[in-house]
């Protein structure tokens, strides 16, 4: 561990052209001075290493289980920052004028804002994420425990435990307040503050009583504010100028008293004029054009998720989609496009592998084939299947995509929902509800296609006691 953590700080460019590092369940993620100075190529044959990915303006390293092994290493013994230096400008600090030049251009272009804002929401909505799959767990185990004994369902105990899978999406502006304010590194609390205005039971009942309400004589819009995420990320982006702003042209013997007061004075109304209802509106909009996509394409539109999410993981660009899943479930209480076609695309990663499986005849690949396999399929990690196996033989990503087409399309058709956010994995399978059969059909048609086509198509197998393809041998 302690070489391929040393080899990849130097193919990478070296600890001076590292910014930050930082990493998810199986990528190590940094973000590089000049991505320029990495040896992609080299770093892509190095046994360790799944593969290569740039996007997000993050250099994005696949290692699978050994991921944090990996950053803890690079954490302890160089010293590395793991938090973001910067994020306001992902390319850092430059050592060149070329480079200057280089990244002065890259901000003229639209790629570096869509990083930008991409880089983010990832980071802003992790913390509320992660609350949510932990939530959505407790929420399957419940589901399971009330099916073989429905009696319990009218328990006191049960009843609490329910209640709290449902909090997080209640406060989700808090939620999303904080993580925003960790990801602009500006007080969390000011954040808090101003979301919880937006969920307290007095200022919501004075909206639903009065009907029309004014701020400095401008129009309240009245509106929900649980469950939505823009109305608390806009707030935060302001809250996080405003804080700048006023600690800097306030005297430091009056800021401990004047800042705070100016800070939530003028944010207040804005937030409540302008902001949350600008967010409110966004955020329906987007659930709509999703919508509209889905009854323009009708059944076929989980299945052409699920096909093409295996290239939208190669491009790094899946974190794109957490604020439009997010956006729908809270939106509309259930997610029939996103979770069904991560799922379904997981398993048909798995499929494929198993297919590699029983078609090689070189036996460590054969057991690394199928680790790959439980980890898609019942972990929810696709990574290893898809950059250790099904990408790396060609043919197999084939039968990911069909797999995934067939098994997203009987979703759509038959109409599964996920109503909670939960792992891609089968576990997540009770969270479909009343329409579980649906999703079991679907599962078992995105396996079996991708199984079947891996395993007529084949590919050209792993030398035995090597790492190498044979590429004469075609089984």
């Amino acid at each position: 561990m302690n070489e391929l953590a040393s080899i990849i700080i130097e193919k990478v460019g070296g600890i001076d052209n590292i910014s930050s590092a930082t990493h998810c369940v199986t990528r190590l993620r940094f973000i590089l001075v000049d991505k320029e100075k990495a040896d992609t190529m080299y770093l892509k044959k190095l046994d360790g290493i799944l593969g290569v990915v740039y996007g997000s303006g993050q250099y994005q390293i696949v290692l699978g289980a050994n991921v944090l092994p990996i950053f803890n290493i690079i954490e302890k013994e160089y010293g590395i920052n793991t938090g973001d230096k910067d994020n306001n400008n992902y390319i850092g600090k430059v050592e060149s004028v070329e480079s200057v030049e280089s990244n002065e251009k890259a901000k003229k272009r639209l790629v570096y804002y869509m990083e930008k804002i991409t880089r983010f929401l990832s980071s802003s909505l992790t913390p509320f994420i992660t609350v949510l799959y932990g939530a959505g767990m407790l929420k399957i185990v419940l589901s399971l425990l009330s099916y073989f004994l429905p009696s319990l369902s009218n328990n006191a105990t049960y009843i609490m435990f329910n209640l709290f899978t449902e909090t997080p999406f209640y406060f989700m502006p808090i939620l999303i307040a904080y993580g925003s304010a960790k990801t602009l590194k500006s007080n969390p609390i000011f954040a808090i503050t101003v979301s919880a205005m937006l969920l307290y039971p007095n200022f919501t009942s004075l909206l639903e009583k009065s009907g029309t309400m004014t701020f400095f004589g401008l129009p309240v819009l009245s509106a929900s504010y649980s469950n939505t995420l823009l109305p608390a990320i806009m707030s935060t982006i302001l809250l996080a100028k405003l804080e700048k702003y006023f600690y800097k042209i306030i005297p430091p013997a009056l800021c401990t008293i004047l800042a705070p007061l100016c800070i939530l004075t003028v944010a207040l109304p804005i937030v409540l004029v302008v902001l949350a209802p600008i967010g409110i509106i966004i955020g329906n909009n987007v659930v709509n054009i999703f919508v509209w996509i889905s009854n323009i394409t009708g059944g076929i539109s989980i299945g052409l998720l699920a096909a093409v999410w295996p290239f939208i993981l190669m491009g790094g660009m899946n974190m794109l989609f957490v604020a439009p899943m997010t956006e729908l479930l809270a939106s509309s209480g259930y997610d029939n496009l996103f979770r069904p076609a991560w799922i379904l695309h997981n398993v048909a990663e798995g499929g494929a592998c198993i297919g590699v499986a029983l078609k090689t005849k070189n036996k460590k690949f054969r057991s690394d084939a199928i680790a790959a396999a439980v980890s898609a399929i019942v972990s929810g990690v696709s990574e290893p299947a898809l950059y250790g196996i099904n990408l790396r033989l060609k043919r197999p990503l084939i039968a990911v995509v069909i797999g995934g087409l067939a098994g997203g399309s009987i979703a759509g058709f038959l109409g599964a929902r996920a109503y909670a956010l939960v792992y891609s994995s089968i576990l997540s399978i009770p969270v479909f509800e009343d329409t579980i059969i649906a999703i079991i059909y679907a599962i078992v048609a995105s396996f079996l296609v991708s199984f079947i086509i891996a395993f007529i198509l084949g590919f050209d197998d792993i030398e035995e006691g090597t790492n190498k393809i044979n590429e004469g041998n075609d089984i």
